[in-house]
């Protein structure tokens, strides 16, 4: 599952409490910065929709700055991850 918070403040010392806030939970896989719409990419493993329900209350939802969360989830693979060819 995929979550995009955007944060209502965009001070140096709210990105880094965010930052750190996500680095405490270990349902948070993966978290990047991005351009554009969203600020971070967040990316949770959960089990189902409880799970989820879960983490997006009790975590997701408490991250220091956060403001609104646009969350998704694939159906299934159609091209998993592959390696980069050499050229």
């Amino acid at each position: 599952m995929q979550a995009s918070p955007g944060a209502y403040r965009q001070t140096e010392d709210y990105l880094d409490k965010f930052e750190a806030a996500v680095r405490k939970h270990p349902e948070i896989r993966e978290c990047y910065l991005m351009t554009g719409g969203s600020d971070y990419m967040l990316r949770v493993d959960v089990e189902n929709a409880g799970a989820f329900e879960r983490i997006h209350k009790e975590v997701l939802s408490t991250l220091p700055g956060v403001l609104r969360i646009h969350s998704s989830f694939s159906i299934r693979d159609v091209l998993a991850a592959r390696s980069k060819q050499k050229r």
